[in-house]
Protein backbone atom coordinates (compact mmCIF):
# COMPACT_ATOMS: atom_id res chain seq x y z
CA UNK A 1 0.00 0.00 0.00
CA UNK A 2 2.63 2.46 0.60
CA UNK A 3 4.09 1.97 -2.29
CA UNK A 4 0.45 2.34 -3.96
CA UNK A 5 0.38 6.22 -1.86
CA UNK A 6 4.18 6.55 -3.23
CA UNK A 7 3.00 6.28 -6.89
CA UNK A 8 -0.29 8.12 -6.79
CA UNK A 9 2.07 11.51 -4.70
CA UNK A 10 4.35 11.23 -7.77
CA UNK A 11 1.60 11.24 -9.95
CA UNK A 12 0.24 14.48 -8.72
CA UNK A 13 3.37 16.21 -8.22
CA UNK A 14 3.80 15.84 -11.93
CA UNK A 15 0.85 18.28 -11.91
CA UNK A 16 0.53 19.91 -9.28
CA UNK A 17 3.86 19.51 -6.94
CA UNK A 18 2.12 22.15 -4.08
CA UNK A 19 -0.79 20.34 -3.98
CA UNK A 20 1.35 17.06 -3.51
CA UNK A 21 3.44 18.08 -0.42
CA UNK A 22 0.20 19.29 1.45
CA UNK A 23 -1.70 15.82 -0.08
CA UNK A 24 1.26 14.14 1.39
CA UNK A 25 1.21 15.66 4.79
CA UNK A 26 -2.41 16.05 5.51
CA UNK A 27 -2.51 12.49 4.68
CA UNK A 28 0.69 11.66 7.64
CA UNK A 29 -1.58 13.49 10.15
CA UNK A 30 -4.51 11.78 9.12
CA UNK A 31 -2.83 7.72 9.62
CA UNK A 32 -0.14 8.75 12.50
CA UNK A 33 1.86 6.21 10.30
CA UNK A 34 -1.07 3.51 10.33
CA UNK A 35 -2.20 1.50 7.34
CA UNK A 36 -4.42 3.26 4.77
CA UNK A 37 -6.66 -0.12 5.19
CA UNK A 38 -7.54 1.20 9.10
CA UNK A 39 -8.73 4.71 7.53
CA UNK A 40 -12.13 5.41 8.35
CA UNK A 41 -14.94 7.84 7.66
CA UNK A 42 -14.80 9.55 10.67
CA UNK A 43 -11.43 10.08 10.77
CA UNK A 44 -11.38 11.41 7.43
CA UNK A 45 -14.91 13.82 8.65
CA UNK A 46 -12.67 14.38 12.01
CA UNK A 47 -9.50 15.72 10.34
CA UNK A 48 -11.62 17.69 7.57
CA UNK A 49 -13.49 19.21 9.76
CA UNK A 50 -11.92 19.41 13.15
CA UNK A 51 -8.23 18.86 12.84
CA UNK A 52 -7.17 20.97 9.26
CA UNK A 53 -8.25 24.30 11.30
CA UNK A 54 -6.09 24.09 14.21
CA UNK A 55 -3.14 22.30 12.70
CA UNK A 56 -2.79 23.89 9.55
CA UNK A 57 -2.78 27.11 7.98
CA UNK A 58 -5.29 29.80 9.58
CA UNK A 59 -6.32 30.80 5.70
CA UNK A 60 -9.54 29.45 4.94
CA UNK A 61 -8.29 28.99 1.59
CA UNK A 62 -5.09 27.78 2.50
CA UNK A 63 -6.89 24.96 4.45
CA UNK A 64 -9.61 24.03 1.69
CA UNK A 65 -6.84 23.73 -0.63
CA UNK A 66 -5.29 21.04 1.59
CA UNK A 67 -8.50 19.13 2.03
CA UNK A 68 -9.13 19.69 -2.29
CA UNK A 69 -5.20 18.24 -2.83
CA UNK A 70 -6.31 15.38 0.00
CA UNK A 71 -9.63 14.56 -1.92
CA UNK A 72 -7.54 14.13 -5.23
CA UNK A 73 -5.28 11.57 -3.17
CA UNK A 74 -7.85 9.74 -2.21
CA UNK A 75 -9.73 9.86 -5.95
CA UNK A 76 -6.24 8.60 -7.32
CA UNK A 77 -5.80 5.88 -4.87
CA UNK A 78 -9.70 4.60 -5.33
CA UNK A 79 -11.08 6.00 -2.58
CA UNK A 80 -14.20 8.11 -4.21
CA UNK A 81 -16.33 8.43 -0.95
CA UNK A 82 -13.24 9.84 1.21
CA UNK A 83 -12.75 11.83 -2.22
CA UNK A 84 -15.69 13.08 -2.11
CA UNK A 85 -16.21 14.28 2.14
CA UNK A 86 -12.69 16.08 1.09
CA UNK A 87 -14.04 17.96 -1.55
CA UNK A 88 -17.85 18.31 -0.54
CA UNK A 89 -20.11 21.94 0.06
CA UNK A 90 -19.91 20.49 3.68
CA UNK A 91 -16.19 20.91 3.81
CA UNK A 92 -16.15 24.14 2.30
CA UNK A 93 -19.08 25.38 4.50
CA UNK A 94 -17.25 24.31 7.90
CA UNK A 95 -13.55 25.37 6.75
CA UNK A 96 -15.68 28.91 6.23
CA UNK A 97 -17.52 28.67 9.59
CA UNK A 98 -13.63 28.77 11.65
CA UNK A 99 -13.19 32.00 9.57
CA UNK A 100 -16.15 34.03 12.05
CA UNK A 101 -14.59 31.73 15.06
CA UNK A 102 -13.15 28.72 16.49
CA UNK A 103 -16.60 27.77 18.17
CA UNK A 104 -18.82 28.88 15.26
CA UNK A 105 -16.37 26.58 13.39
CA UNK A 106 -16.71 23.56 16.11
CA UNK A 107 -20.81 23.65 16.22
CA UNK A 108 -20.63 23.85 12.38
CA UNK A 109 -18.11 20.93 12.84
CA UNK A 110 -20.55 19.01 14.95
CA UNK A 111 -23.63 19.14 13.88
CA UNK A 112 -22.24 17.82 10.93
CA UNK A 113 -21.06 14.81 12.16
CA UNK A 114 -24.26 13.88 13.41
CA UNK A 115 -26.14 14.48 10.14
CA UNK A 116 -23.20 12.16 8.40
CA UNK A 117 -24.42 9.28 10.68
CA UNK A 118 -21.14 7.63 10.88
CA UNK A 119 -21.78 9.18 14.89
CA UNK A 120 -22.55 6.44 17.06
CA UNK A 121 -25.80 7.52 18.61
CA UNK A 122 -26.93 7.08 22.37
CA UNK A 123 -29.21 4.44 22.94
CA UNK A 124 -31.92 3.97 25.98
CA UNK A 125 -29.23 0.89 27.20
CA UNK A 126 -26.05 3.08 26.51
CA UNK A 127 -25.11 6.68 26.62
CA UNK A 128 -21.62 7.54 25.56
CA UNK A 129 -19.23 9.14 28.06
CA UNK A 130 -16.96 12.41 27.36
CA UNK A 131 -14.27 10.58 29.11
CA UNK A 132 -13.76 7.28 27.48
CA UNK A 133 -11.86 3.83 29.06
CA UNK A 134 -10.26 1.84 26.38
CA UNK A 135 -13.32 -1.15 26.27
CA UNK A 136 -15.61 2.26 25.32
CA UNK A 137 -13.22 3.57 22.49
CA UNK A 138 -12.89 0.58 21.04
CA UNK A 139 -16.83 -0.12 20.77
CA UNK A 140 -17.30 3.68 20.06
CA UNK A 141 -14.74 3.60 16.85
CA UNK A 142 -16.24 0.15 15.92
CA UNK A 143 -19.52 1.44 15.90
CA UNK A 144 -18.41 3.89 13.94
CA UNK A 145 -16.96 1.37 11.35
CA UNK A 146 -20.10 -0.61 11.45
CA UNK A 147 -22.20 2.70 10.65
CA UNK A 148 -20.14 3.71 7.83
CA UNK A 149 -20.44 0.16 5.94
CA UNK A 150 -24.11 0.39 6.80
CA UNK A 151 -24.69 3.52 5.35
CA UNK A 152 -22.10 2.18 2.19
CA UNK A 153 -24.90 -0.41 1.51
CA UNK A 154 -28.12 1.61 1.90
CA UNK A 155 -29.55 0.19 5.17
CA UNK A 156 -28.88 3.51 6.74
CA UNK A 157 -29.78 7.00 4.56
CA UNK A 158 -29.22 9.85 6.58
CA UNK A 159 -31.35 12.80 5.95
CA UNK A 160 -34.24 10.26 5.04
CA UNK A 161 -37.33 9.85 6.85
CA UNK A 162 -37.26 7.34 9.62
CA UNK A 163 -33.37 6.92 9.31
CA UNK A 164 -32.44 7.77 13.21
CA UNK A 165 -34.35 4.86 14.02
CA UNK A 166 -32.47 2.69 11.81
CA UNK A 167 -28.96 4.27 12.90
CA UNK A 168 -30.24 3.35 16.23
CA UNK A 169 -31.19 -0.14 15.74
CA UNK A 170 -27.62 -0.93 13.70
CA UNK A 171 -25.88 0.48 16.76
CA UNK A 172 -27.41 -1.67 19.04
CA UNK A 173 -27.28 -4.76 16.91
CA UNK A 174 -23.62 -4.25 17.09
CA UNK A 175 -22.94 -3.35 20.46
CA UNK A 176 -25.23 -6.29 22.04
CA UNK A 177 -23.75 -8.89 19.62
CA UNK A 178 -21.85 -11.57 21.25
CA UNK A 179 -18.06 -12.47 21.00
CA UNK A 180 -17.27 -15.86 21.02
CA UNK A 181 -17.24 -16.02 24.81
CA UNK A 182 -20.50 -14.53 25.06
CA UNK A 183 -19.45 -11.42 26.04
CA UNK A 184 -20.80 -7.94 23.58
CA UNK A 185 -19.28 -4.55 23.51
CA UNK A 186 -22.06 -3.76 26.02
CA UNK A 187 -21.50 -5.86 28.44
CA UNK A 188 -17.25 -4.65 28.34
CA UNK A 189 -18.40 -0.90 28.77
CA UNK A 190 -20.37 -1.92 31.49
CA UNK A 191 -17.72 -3.70 33.32
CA UNK A 192 -15.43 -1.14 32.75
CA UNK A 193 -17.71 1.37 34.14
CA UNK A 194 -18.50 -0.48 37.31
CA UNK A 195 -14.72 -1.47 38.10
CA UNK A 196 -14.26 2.42 37.97
CA UNK A 197 -16.89 3.51 39.95
CA UNK A 198 -15.83 1.00 42.47
CA UNK A 199 -12.30 2.37 42.68
CA UNK A 200 -12.82 5.41 42.81
CA UNK A 201 -10.41 7.24 44.89
CA UNK A 202 -12.83 9.35 46.06
CA UNK A 203 -15.03 7.00 47.11
CA UNK A 204 -13.57 4.85 49.46
CA UNK A 205 -16.54 3.67 51.17
CA UNK A 206 -17.23 1.22 47.47
CA UNK A 207 -14.02 -0.78 48.54
CA UNK A 208 -16.57 -2.99 50.11
CA UNK A 209 -18.90 -3.49 47.70
CA UNK A 210 -16.24 -5.50 45.34
CA UNK A 211 -18.28 -8.71 46.09
CA UNK A 212 -21.31 -7.04 44.35
CA UNK A 213 -19.35 -6.64 41.10
CA UNK A 214 -21.26 -9.11 39.15
CA UNK A 215 -24.32 -8.24 40.19
CA UNK A 216 -23.98 -4.59 39.61
CA UNK A 217 -22.89 -4.95 36.62
CA UNK A 218 -25.87 -6.98 35.30
CA UNK A 219 -28.22 -4.90 37.33
CA UNK A 220 -31.97 -6.38 37.42
CA UNK A 221 -34.70 -7.18 35.14
CA UNK A 222 -38.14 -5.14 35.48
CA UNK A 223 -39.31 -7.55 38.31
CA UNK A 224 -43.03 -8.94 38.21
CA UNK A 225 -43.70 -6.74 41.13
CA UNK A 226 -42.93 -3.71 39.11
CA UNK A 227 -46.54 -1.81 39.02
CA UNK A 228 -47.58 -2.72 42.52
CA UNK A 229 -44.41 -1.10 43.94
CA UNK A 230 -44.74 1.99 42.21
CA UNK A 231 -48.54 1.95 42.73
CA UNK A 232 -47.93 5.12 45.02
CA UNK A 233 -45.57 7.32 42.96
CA UNK A 234 -48.45 6.58 40.10
CA UNK A 235 -51.31 7.49 41.98
CA UNK A 236 -49.57 10.99 42.59
CA UNK A 237 -48.39 11.31 38.88
CA UNK A 238 -52.32 11.10 38.40
CA UNK A 239 -52.90 13.56 40.67
CA UNK A 240 -50.60 15.45 39.30
CA UNK A 241 -51.49 15.17 36.04
CA UNK A 242 -55.00 16.63 36.56
CA UNK A 243 -53.61 19.46 39.01
CA UNK A 244 -52.61 19.20 42.73
CA UNK A 245 -53.76 22.32 44.94
CA UNK A 246 -50.89 23.41 46.81
CA UNK A 247 -50.91 25.37 50.26
CA UNK A 248 -49.96 28.75 50.30
CA UNK A 249 -46.45 27.32 51.49
CA UNK A 250 -46.20 24.83 48.53
CA UNK A 251 -47.02 21.38 50.43
CA UNK A 252 -49.98 19.38 48.80
CA UNK A 253 -53.05 20.17 49.75
CA UNK A 254 -54.86 18.56 53.02
CA UNK A 255 -58.05 16.54 50.78
CA UNK A 256 -55.26 14.91 48.62
CA UNK A 257 -52.65 14.03 51.58
CA UNK A 258 -56.06 12.37 53.49
CA UNK A 259 -57.02 10.27 50.19
CA UNK A 260 -53.40 8.74 49.90
CA UNK A 261 -53.42 7.85 53.03
CA UNK A 262 -56.62 6.05 52.99
CA UNK A 263 -55.87 4.52 49.17
CA UNK A 264 -52.50 2.79 50.77
CA UNK A 265 -53.81 2.55 53.85
CA UNK A 266 -50.88 4.69 55.15
CA UNK A 267 -51.06 5.24 58.89
CA UNK A 268 -50.03 8.78 60.47
CA UNK A 269 -49.56 10.64 63.61
CA UNK A 270 -52.27 12.47 64.04
CA UNK A 271 -55.00 10.18 62.08
CA UNK A 272 -56.07 11.75 59.98
CA UNK A 273 -53.26 13.60 58.81
CA UNK A 274 -53.28 17.41 58.65
CA UNK A 275 -50.61 18.10 56.22
CA UNK A 276 -48.15 16.32 53.64
CA UNK A 277 -45.47 16.80 56.73
CA UNK A 278 -47.84 13.91 58.89
CA UNK A 279 -46.90 11.63 55.94
CA UNK A 280 -43.63 10.61 55.65
CA UNK A 281 -44.82 8.78 52.20
CA UNK A 282 -45.77 11.96 50.83
CA UNK A 283 -42.26 13.89 51.97
CA UNK A 284 -40.33 10.98 50.04
CA UNK A 285 -42.54 10.93 47.13
CA UNK A 286 -42.64 14.48 46.85
CA UNK A 287 -39.07 14.96 46.75
CA UNK A 288 -38.52 12.40 44.44
CA UNK A 289 -40.57 13.39 41.77
CA UNK A 290 -39.35 17.08 42.83
CA UNK A 291 -35.88 15.63 42.35
CA UNK A 292 -37.03 13.48 39.12
CA UNK A 293 -38.29 16.76 37.46
CA UNK A 294 -41.74 14.89 36.74
CA UNK A 295 -43.64 17.97 38.61
CA UNK A 296 -43.13 21.35 38.55
CA UNK A 297 -45.17 24.36 40.49
CA UNK A 298 -47.38 26.54 38.36
CA UNK A 299 -48.61 29.01 40.70
CA UNK A 300 -50.70 27.38 43.45
CA UNK A 301 -50.56 24.08 41.52
CA UNK A 302 -48.37 20.91 41.18
CA UNK A 303 -48.44 19.79 37.33
CA UNK A 304 -46.84 16.87 35.52
CA UNK A 305 -43.60 18.28 33.22
CA UNK A 306 -43.29 16.73 29.80
CA UNK A 307 -40.57 14.08 31.29
CA UNK A 308 -43.51 13.05 33.93
CA UNK A 309 -46.40 12.72 31.14
CA UNK A 310 -43.73 10.46 29.59
CA UNK A 311 -42.65 8.43 32.98
CA UNK A 312 -46.57 8.57 33.53
CA UNK A 313 -47.21 6.26 30.58
CA UNK A 314 -44.62 3.93 30.73
CA UNK A 315 -43.84 1.62 34.19
CA UNK A 316 -40.33 0.54 32.45
CA UNK A 317 -39.49 4.06 32.12
CA UNK A 318 -40.65 5.00 35.79
CA UNK A 319 -38.87 2.27 37.31
CA UNK A 320 -35.47 3.00 35.60
CA UNK A 321 -36.30 6.93 36.81
CA UNK A 322 -37.16 6.56 40.28
CA UNK A 323 -33.89 4.34 40.99
CA UNK A 324 -31.80 6.42 39.03
CA UNK A 325 -32.82 9.49 41.51
CA UNK A 326 -32.14 8.05 44.43
CA UNK A 327 -28.43 7.48 44.36
CA UNK A 328 -27.93 11.00 42.31
CA UNK A 329 -26.87 12.95 44.96
CA UNK A 330 -23.44 13.93 46.59
CA UNK A 331 -20.99 13.96 49.73
CA UNK A 332 -21.71 12.46 52.84
CA UNK A 333 -25.17 11.67 51.69
CA UNK A 334 -24.31 10.13 48.45
CA UNK A 335 -21.93 7.83 50.15
CA UNK A 336 -24.33 7.03 53.05
CA UNK A 337 -26.89 5.71 50.65
CA UNK A 338 -23.96 3.37 48.40
CA UNK A 339 -22.95 2.13 52.06
CA UNK A 340 -27.22 1.18 53.05
CA UNK A 341 -27.84 -0.26 49.69
CA UNK A 342 -24.53 -2.39 49.49
CA UNK A 343 -24.78 -3.75 53.05
CA UNK A 344 -29.08 -4.60 52.42
CA UNK A 345 -27.82 -6.51 48.75
CA UNK A 346 -25.36 -8.30 51.03
CA UNK A 347 -27.48 -8.85 53.62
CA UNK A 348 -30.53 -10.43 51.31
CA UNK A 349 -28.59 -12.26 48.46
CA UNK A 350 -30.30 -14.31 46.06
CA UNK A 351 -32.37 -17.75 46.15
CA UNK A 352 -29.68 -20.63 46.31
CA UNK A 353 -27.07 -18.24 47.56
CA UNK A 354 -24.84 -18.34 50.75
CA UNK A 355 -26.50 -15.66 53.20
CA UNK A 356 -24.08 -13.26 54.99
CA UNK A 357 -24.66 -13.08 58.69
CA UNK A 358 -26.12 -9.57 59.96
CA UNK A 359 -23.27 -7.33 60.78
CA UNK A 360 -21.66 -9.29 63.49
CA UNK A 361 -25.03 -8.32 65.50
CA UNK A 362 -25.35 -4.64 64.80
CA UNK A 363 -28.02 -2.59 63.38
CA UNK A 364 -27.23 -2.16 59.71
CA UNK A 365 -26.96 1.81 60.43
CA UNK A 366 -23.95 1.53 63.03
CA UNK A 367 -22.68 -0.84 60.47
CA UNK A 368 -22.86 1.93 57.89
CA UNK A 369 -21.22 4.04 59.51
CA UNK A 370 -18.38 2.05 60.67
CA UNK A 371 -17.91 1.68 56.64
CA UNK A 372 -17.78 5.04 56.77
CA UNK A 373 -15.33 5.82 58.99
CA UNK A 374 -13.05 3.50 58.06
CA UNK A 375 -13.49 5.12 54.58
CA UNK A 376 -12.52 8.28 56.60
CA UNK A 377 -15.78 10.57 56.30
CA UNK A 378 -15.89 13.55 58.59
CA UNK A 379 -19.14 14.92 60.79
CA UNK A 380 -19.50 17.63 58.71
CA UNK A 381 -15.85 18.33 57.77
CA UNK A 382 -15.19 18.95 61.68
CA UNK A 383 -12.74 16.04 62.02
CA UNK A 384 -14.99 13.98 64.08
CA UNK A 385 -16.02 10.47 62.98
CA UNK A 386 -19.85 10.52 61.97
CA UNK A 387 -22.16 9.01 64.41
CA UNK A 388 -24.56 6.56 63.88
CA UNK A 389 -27.31 9.04 64.10
CA UNK A 390 -25.87 11.23 61.65
CA UNK A 391 -26.07 8.32 59.13
CA UNK A 392 -29.70 7.93 60.28
CA UNK A 393 -30.54 11.59 59.59
CA UNK A 394 -29.04 11.31 56.16
CA UNK A 395 -30.56 8.40 55.08
CA UNK A 396 -34.15 8.50 56.62
CA UNK A 397 -35.80 9.92 53.16
CA UNK A 398 -34.36 7.30 51.09
CA UNK A 399 -35.26 4.77 53.53
CA UNK A 400 -38.95 6.49 53.83
CA UNK A 401 -38.67 5.59 49.78
CA UNK A 402 -37.91 2.18 49.99
CA UNK A 403 -40.35 1.08 52.85
CA UNK A 404 -43.25 3.37 50.84
CA UNK A 405 -42.32 0.95 47.53
CA UNK A 406 -42.28 -1.86 49.08
CA UNK A 407 -38.97 -2.72 48.74
CA UNK A 408 -38.44 -3.91 53.14
CA UNK A 409 -39.44 -6.92 54.17
CA UNK A 410 -39.75 -5.37 57.74
CA UNK A 411 -40.11 -1.69 58.83
CA UNK A 412 -37.80 0.37 60.95
CA UNK A 413 -34.54 -0.08 58.56
CA UNK A 414 -32.51 2.37 60.81
CA UNK A 415 -33.60 1.25 64.34
CA UNK A 416 -31.95 -1.27 66.24
CA UNK A 417 -32.86 -4.58 64.55
CA UNK A 418 -30.49 -6.59 63.59
CA UNK A 419 -32.43 -8.34 60.47
CA UNK A 420 -32.93 -6.31 57.76
CA UNK A 421 -33.85 -7.97 54.87
CA UNK A 422 -34.84 -6.74 51.09
CA UNK A 423 -38.25 -8.08 49.49
CA UNK A 424 -37.70 -9.64 45.99
CA UNK A 425 -38.55 -6.31 44.43
CA UNK A 426 -36.55 -4.59 46.75
CA UNK A 427 -33.98 -6.46 45.54
CA UNK A 428 -34.19 -5.51 41.63
CA UNK A 429 -35.02 -1.49 43.12
CA UNK A 430 -31.60 -1.50 44.40
CA UNK A 431 -29.45 -3.44 42.24
CA UNK A 432 -30.96 -1.41 39.39
CA UNK A 433 -30.06 1.42 41.51
CA UNK A 434 -26.82 0.53 41.46
CA UNK A 435 -26.38 -0.30 38.18
CA UNK A 436 -27.59 2.45 36.49
CA UNK A 437 -25.13 5.13 39.07
CA UNK A 438 -22.28 2.89 38.09
CA UNK A 439 -22.53 2.55 35.03
CA UNK A 440 -23.55 6.32 34.15
CA UNK A 441 -20.65 7.77 31.51
CA UNK A 442 -18.40 9.67 33.36
CA UNK A 443 -17.47 13.37 32.66
CA UNK A 444 -13.92 12.79 33.61
CA UNK A 445 -11.29 10.13 34.15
Amino acid sequence: MQETVASALAQMARLDPAAARSAESALASLTAGQDLERLTQRAVQEFCWYVLPARFSAESQDRLFVAHSLGRLFSLLDLPRYAGICTSDHTREILAAYALGHHTGVAAYERRMRASGIEPPDLAELTWGTALGSAEIEAYQATSAALELAIAAGEVRPGTPGWRAAQEQHARVFLTQPDGHGRSRLDRIREERVRDWLAARSHPHRQQLWPLLGQIIAGAELPNGAARALAPVHRLLDYADEGIQLTQIGYISPTVVRELCAEFDWSTSPSPPRSETDVMQLIALHKLLRGMRAVRRSGRRLVLTRRGQRLHASTEALWRAVAESVLRTDGFQQAAAETLFGLLLLRSPRAGSHRREDGDGVSIAEEARLVLTDAGWEHDGTGEEPGTQQVRSVLITVTWLLETLGCLRDPGLLGEARCQRLTTVGRAFVLTAMHLSATTPRASL
